[in-house]
């Protein structure tokens, strides 16, 4: 599927991240519909949470990282990708990535991974000790060495799913507004 229209070439992508797994993943997807765009990577730390919690947190994330890529860069997208947990009535977590994407025309796209369960015991952990979930990967997993691009959820899921293809995921998802131009009102790629 290709967008809308005839597409733009040498499009500047502003990745808000220095984190292999999201700029791989952002690269994968963007390279797909737009081959000859070009990359920049922001570090974003200072405009994230380091442990976000909950839809609201995880989204604003995601947010903070696109805008400020694409202010900082003047791209014609920015990419912001925020890993957070989603607490769940059970007292389990929900363990996603929601992109969100921003031209500089001011339209916006979010989109989301696929999940996994965190359980109840390493949530309350976490918040007791006020700890990001990378903390706890080698008791959660019994992995001796996780990469980024792998993730925790690499051995969870026994090699079957990726943190890079969790951000394909939700990249993909929130690329669908210019990809469906017409339908989402968007022009001009």
């Amino acid at each position: 599927m290709a967008p809308t229209g005839t597409p733009r070439t040498n499009l500047l992508v502003a990745i808000g991240s220095k984190n292999p797994a999201k700029t791989g993943g952002a690269k994968n997807v963007f390279r797909t519909f737009f081959p000859e765009c070009r990359f920049v990577e922001v570090d974003t730390r200072t405009v994230a949470r380091a442990q976000p919690m909950g839809m609201d947190q995880v989204a604003e994330g995601a947010l903070a990282r696109a805008k400020f890529a694409l202010a900082e860069a003047k791209a014609d997208f920015g990419v912001g990708v925020e890993a957070g947990i989603l607490p769940v009535t059970t007292g389990e977590g929900i363990n996603l990535q929601i992109a969100v994407i921003v031209d500089k025309e001011g339209h916006s796209g979010m989109g989301f991974s696929s999940g996994f369960m965190i359980p109840a015991s390493f949530l309350k952990k976490m918040r007791e000790e006020a700890g990001e979930l990378d903390m706890y990967s080698h008791e959660l997993t019994g992995a001796e060495k996780i990469t980024e691009e792998e993730g925790i959820v690499f051995h969870l899921t026994k090699g079957t799913t990726s943190r890079l293809q969790m951000t394909e995921q939700s990249v993909g998802m929130a690329l669908v507004p210019w990809l469906n131009g017409e339908t989402y009102g968007i022009s001009g790629l």
